[in-house]
């Protein structure tokens, strides 16, 4: 992202229901993929920005936080306890098997090579770890927003697939997600699509009571995700364990 989205994301990473309500999606991608064997395991976020998930990721286990950019590096406050570390997801500062559970989260969308980035995961997280991640779903939704945040692709379901198994990262779990708001923002895109729109950001402060709305919903996608897939939806989330 330019160094002017951390800023702005920054400010909204606590409050506003995309990112406090994803990060019930993120613990429930964690604990489907460490399952009950790891006791204290060592995490990795790619793509930490402003290190608004860092806190989730420590519940868990020693954590440690890499990012390509450096102002958003310097605006995390709370340092993860294995510490932040400045570099780009396709080349992993890292000896290989480090870590129980590497995540990426609204990340791989961004990546110039998104397969590099998957394998250097893939070879950071030890036999029988996990790689979770989330990205953008679906070319038909490709918007303004998009071009802001410098995404490179939204992403297909079996096109995802068919990208992690030639990774060697085949999916435990595979769905869409924001599946209660993907109806609405198609259409809000599709309008979109006849209109000339510079880049931008369509992040700002959320109307209190919506908020409140789209965290319960946010919170019924995460139990959801634990036991069925969701059929359609604005993002993608994956699953993968380590097999080596």
């Amino acid at each position: 992202m330019r160094d002017d989205a951390y800023i702005a994301l920054h400010e909204l990473q606590n409050t506003h229901w995309w990112f406090v309500g994803g990060r019930f999606i993120y613990r429930t991608l964690i604990e489907i993929g460490l399952g009950k064997e790891a006791k204290t395991p060592r995490m990795l976020e790619i793509g930490c920005g402003s290190g608004g998930n860092l806190s989730t990721l420590s519940a868990f286990g020693p954590t440690v936080g890499l990012e390509v950019s450096s102002q958003a590096l310097a605006l995390i406050k709370d340092r993860p306890r294995l510490g932040l570390v400045q570099a780009n997801a396709e080349a992993l500062p890292f000896a290989s098997d480090s870590f129980d559970g590497v995540h990426l989260w609204a990340v791989l969308e961004h990546l110039e090579d998104d397969l590099v980035g998957l394998r250097e995961a893939r070879r950071v997280c030890r036999p029988h770890g996990s790689v979770t991640l989330q990205t953008a779903a679906l070319p038909i939704l490709w918007s303004h927003h998009d071009e802001a945040n410098l995404h490179k692709r939204r992403y297909l379901r079996d096109q995802l697939a068919d990208l992690l198994r030639t990774a060697q990262l085949p999916p435990i779990l595979l769905s869409y997600q924001n599946f209660i708001v993907f109806f609405p923002t198609l259409i809000v895109r599709r309008i979109q699509h006849f209109f000339v729109r510079s880049p931008r950001y369509d992040m700002g402060m959320s109307n209190p009571w919506f908020n409140k709305i789209m965290l319960k919903i946010l919170r019924f996608e995460a139990w959801f995700l634990k036991k069925y897939k969701f059929p359609i939806g604005v993002d993608l989330v994956a699953v993968s364990r380590v097999q080596k």
